[in-house]
């Protein structure tokens, strides 16, 4: 606890005053290197990557073209490699700075001698190896590198540079091309990013960690100067003249570009928003409700939804206690934390609402249970039948209620649809097409643990309407994907599910990320009795009965029934008598046993080939 680290990753490291970063992503700082030194490792590591990939020697004769940040510490690090270093750029200062600090010989990229600059440098025998860190539309810069290269020499790529190869230079001189993508093995594996899986040392000895944290070695030694390239400092609130400054917006020469944060002092414990805010139990005419969860759909939809009811806000928390600060004050909230207990153990909280992750919430919704509250958990309420078990297990009295986040039974349009079947006599056929769109391998949804996969994390939805809208015990199940191992989608995400029900009635739910974007997103048609309807993302309604046909259309408002479904569940919290969780729980149990059909299906098919 307490030690300074360096971090990279995009989507992790980003600018903010708290981050969660993934333990491979992160390298200790050496002790006494100042944090404005250690910033630079994720670009440091960048530029020492193109060494390992160039594949140089001591006494190397190396030239690099563009001596920005990145070519400049690919100067510095040629130079403690014990190679020789030639630079080329177009910017005088740039060549000025390199050649006073000794990190290399320089020339104007677009002098007429260039050539033959570097050919007396390299006493006649041209460059063993060129790194290219320009950044340019054109592929000068790659043409120029084979020109300057020796016979069976080598040209590394490492800018955002067009590559066109010249025949004349590449073919004839025998040039091998190689490309350094990032910062080192691992990059853009979610394996080694985000499960933090290392690779072997012994086979992989150098990653875009151990690279972060030769890079820090290095500076730490002395043999990087970093100083000389810091150019500009600002304050964190004037962030936006240092990236105006990066755009080149605003005009002027620049190199290494510092942010200063404020000291944040990390929170764990309550942090109480209202004077009152502990003060002991008094009795309240509204419903006392909290929050655990602040990310993008607590902040987005529900807060702003649950806000319009007459509701009191007491405890708001979340993974640091931040983002819990900042929406508690926002909307009101007595209390902020990043500890649930906090929330859960406040005597004055009548019902939570649970918008974490999908594998917190069967741990959440059991412990808020436990403490004798109402419960909201968003779906999944569990990721396999133990979660679910220790779900229902905690249940203190029978006057508790727990509701699951499956609010298109809630839907204005959807609950027109069910009552027009409500007083049918026979069997329904309801095909429900999710037409979801492609997510690559590597989305959250598809991490076995935080998103559950496809049919827990999101299929869930359409499988529980299914249910609610037939109204009748499910009595069989058939699973079916794709076939076939083509490129272009994934199995998983294209999915048939048929329920047979007990009165007769079948669903097939078609979970496809194949179709067009053109499309709905959600199509469900019912056909019974000589009826027929059509429900078009929840925003359009078409009926028919014999000969006639209707058209209703819902032009605003929560067309998926979030409102409705929060509504719901303040009712039922306020008034918990013939409340019934039931159906919530065995959706979630049917939910489960479709997943395990799936997987089951998916590890044959891989066994079988």
């Amino acid at each position: 606890m307490g030690d300074i680290v360096a971090c990279a990753g995009q989507g992790y490291a980003s600018h903010a005053e708290v981050v969660s970063v993934p333990k491979r992503l992160c390298v200790p700082v050496p002790a006494g290197l100042d944090p404005d030194r250690a910033a630079f490792a994720t670009v440091g590591a960048i530029a020492l990557q193109s060494l390992r990939v160039a594949d140089v020697r001591l006494g190397d004769n190396v030239v690099v073209i563009g001596l920005g940040l990145v070519g400049l510490l690919v100067a510095q690090l040629l130079r403690a490699a014990g190679c020789r270093v030639f630079g080329l750029d177009i910017d005088a200062g740039r060549l000025a700075l390199a050649q006073q600090n000794d990190w290399a010989e320089t020339c104007p990229v677009g002098a007429p001698n260039v050539k033959e600059r570097v050919l007396a440098w390299s006493d006649g025998a041209g460059a063993d190896v060129v790194i290219v860190t320009a950044a340019t539309d054109d592929a000068g810069p790659v043409a120029l590198a084979g020109e300057l290269c020796r016979s069976k020499g080598r040209v590394v790529v490492v800018g955002r540079t067009e590559m066109q190869l010249p025949r004349e230079h590449y073919l004839f001189k025998e040039l091998e091309l190689r490309t350094s993508m990032a910062y080192g093995p691992g990059t853009g594996d979610p394996n080694y990013e985000q499960e933090g899986h290392d690779y072997p040392l012994p086979y992989v000895r150098w990653t875009e960690q151990r690279n972060m944290s030769a890079f820090l070695d290095q500076v730490s030694r002395g043999r990087i100067d970093l100083a000389a390239m810091i150019t500009h400092r600002f304050p964190l609130d004037q962030a936006a003249d240092a990236f105006a400054l990066i755009s080149g917006e605003r005009k002027e020469p620049s190199l290494g570009i510092l942010l200063d944060y404020p000291k944040v002092a990390s929170m764990t414990n309550r942090v109480n928003l209202k004077a009152n805010a502990a003060a002991p139990p008094v009795a309240s005419a509204k419903l006392r409700v909290a929050v655990l969860g602040a990310g993008s759909h607590a902040t987005n939809e529900f807060l702003p939804a649950l806000a319009r009811r007459d509701v009191e806000f007491r405890g708001i928390a979340s993974a640091t206690g931040v983002r819990a600060v900042a929406l508690g004050k926002k909307y009101g909230f007595a209390f902020a934390s990043a500890d649930v207990s906090e929330v859960l153990s406040d005597a004055q909280t009548d019902a939570v609402f649970i918008l974490t992750r999908h594998d917190s919430h069967a741990d959440l919704a059991a412990q808020a249970l436990a403490a004798g509250k109402q419960v909201f958990v968003e779906k999944p309420l569990a990721l396999d039948l133990v979660q679910l078990e220790r779900v229902i297990s905690a249940f203190v009295n029978d006057t508790q209620a727990l509701m699951v986040g499956f609010n298109r039974r809630y839907a204005p349009l959807a609950v027109t649809l069910r009552e027009m079947f409500m007083s049918r006599a026979q069997p329904m056929s309801v095909a429900y097409r999710a037409n979801v769109g492609y997510r690559p391998p590597q989305h959250w949804l598809h991490h076995p643990r935080e998103g559950g996969g496809v049919i827990l994390g999101e299929a869930c939805h359409h499988i529980d309407f299914c249910c609610w809208l037939i109204g009748s015990p499910v009595i069989s199940v058939d699973v079916r994907c794709l076939g076939g191992s083509s490129a272009g989608y994934l199995r998983e995400d294209n999915v048939h599910v048929t329920l047979g029900f007990a009165d007769g009635s079948l669903a097939t739910l078609m979970y496809l990320s194949n179709g067009a974007k053109a499309f709905p997103t959600e199509t469900i048609e019912v056909s019974c009795e000589n009826r027929s309807a059509r429900l078009l993302d929840f925003r359009r309604l078409e009926s028919g009965h014999g000969l006639h046909r209707r058209t209703r259309r819902l032009w605003r408002g929560s067309a998926k029934g979030i409102d409705q479904q929060i509504a719901s569940f303040l009712d039922a919290a306020r008034n918990p008598h013939g409340f019934k969780r039931a159906s919530y729980i065995e959706s979630s149990r049917l939910i489960i046993e479709i997943d395990r059909l799936l997987q089951e299906q998916l590890v044959g098919s891989v066994e079988s080939t």
